[in-house]
């Protein structure tokens, strides 16, 4: 009778202990990793689209693969100009484009991912990431998204892509006049409110549309993005005249947004790995194109016959002058364009008299090169 009770205990002891090992056989299995899907704005082959690979691979890595985000080019689902409310709604988890994309709805958007010349109060861009992850700029970003476009996203800063340049032109003007008579092709938007502001003629038109009517003489200079976007472009093969020195988006920053759901989903660990990566691609999109635009510009002129010019005299100050009649007359219209506006300007009387006189500093550093 004892060895039977002993031998009901050893098989209960062997059954518990199977169904112990079976419990953590199944709690050490990795779950299937969660998939998303990223579409950006722009098209194959674009520099920002290795930058947008280079983002999600760090996050594939950072979090041991449990989030992999499959990365789309411009129209792959949704039009480019309606990434965010195909993010809204679900369609995609998460997309890229720059907040300026999203001027139709509120004016604001332009104040964080492309003020016109330092959104009028100087901030350069180095200036501009601290105020967004220092000053006020990130609580007032995700508000924008948040609350004023009422969207269910979190957005974030990525990669910057600016400073734009100044562009393209047939026969480089040399006077603010020249400047002014040219058909020039000019991104919708604050930019070319200001240039009609100033009495030139902005024309509104795409990427792909550009060189063919460059060809047929419906214009006679553009500006696009920066010098290694330009030269994946092929600009060169119609423009010959070319200035970098442009004050229209002196500041360029991309932004993705997570649809919401998605983004609460996600364990706490693994939005930090996601919030990380984002903040160090501000830091891979500076470096990148710091070389990237170094070479694209002694490509264009050594190997494209691509001459550069300065922007023409007066340019600078009539575009700022105007600017600040525009950002005056939006702000006088809209309180949350001007709440933005007002803390940048705050933060600019913190940062730049330091940055004007480093910029000093830099002129001397750039000299040495020249130095014999």
């Amino acid at each position: 009778e004892a060895m039977k009770k002993l031998g009901i205990l050893v098989a209960a002891t062997v059954l518990m202990v199977g169904f112990g090992l079976a419990d953590l056989s199944q709690a050490a299995a990795p779950a299937a990793p969660i998939k998303w899907k990223l579409q950006s704005s722009h098209p194959a082959g674009a520099p920002q689209i290795d930058l947008l690979n280079k983002m999600v691979g760090d996050i594939d890595k950072m979090s041991g693969g449990r989030l992999k985000i499959e990365v789309l080019t411009s129209g792959a689902i949704i039009n480019p100009f309606e990434v965010l409310d195909g993010v809204n709604k679900g369609v995609i988890e998460c997309g890229q484009w720059w907040t300026h994309y999203s001027m139709g709805k509120n004016p604001s958007g332009s104040l964080f991912s492309s003020p016109l010349g330092g959104a009028g109060s100087g901030l350069d861009l180095m200036n501009h990431l601290s105020w967004y992850m220092k000053g006020e700029g990130r609580e007032l970003y995700v508000e924008y998204y948040q609350k004023i476009l009422k969207a269910d996203v979190m957005p974030f800063l990525i990669a910057p892509d600016g400073p734009e340049a100044f562009g393209w032109a047939k026969k480089a003007p040399k006077t603010l006049q020249d400047y002014l008579k040219m058909r020039f092709r000019m991104s919708a938007g604050l930019s070319s409110d200001v240039l009609k502001d100033m009495g030139g003629h902005p024309v509104n038109m795409a990427g792909q549309e550009v060189i063919p009517a460059a060809e047929r003489g419906l214009i006679d200079g553009v500006e696009w993005i920066n010098t290694a976007s330009d030269l994946k472009l092929g600009l060169y093969d119609v423009f010959k005249n070319y200035s970098v020195q442009g004050l229209h988006q002196a500041i360029g920053i991309q932004d993705i947004m997570i649809n919401g759901k998605a983004w609460r989903d996600l364990p706490p660990d693994i939005q930090a790995i996601v919030e990380a990566a984002c903040t160090k691609s501000i830091l891979d999109g500076i470096l990148y194109f710091v070389e990237e635009n170094a070479k694209a510009l002694q490509i264009l002129t050594t190997q494209k016959g691509v001459k550069l010019f300065d922007a023409p005299r007066g340019y600078s100050e009539a575009f700022i002058k105007s600017s600040k009649k525009i950002l005056a007359q939006f702000e006088a219209k809209d309180p949350f364009f001007k709440k933005v506006l007002d803390s940048q300007r705050s933060y600019a009387k913190l940062v730049v008299p330091f940055t004007k006189e480093t910029n000093k500093l830099g002129q001397l550093i750039a000299g040495a090169a020249e130095a014999k």
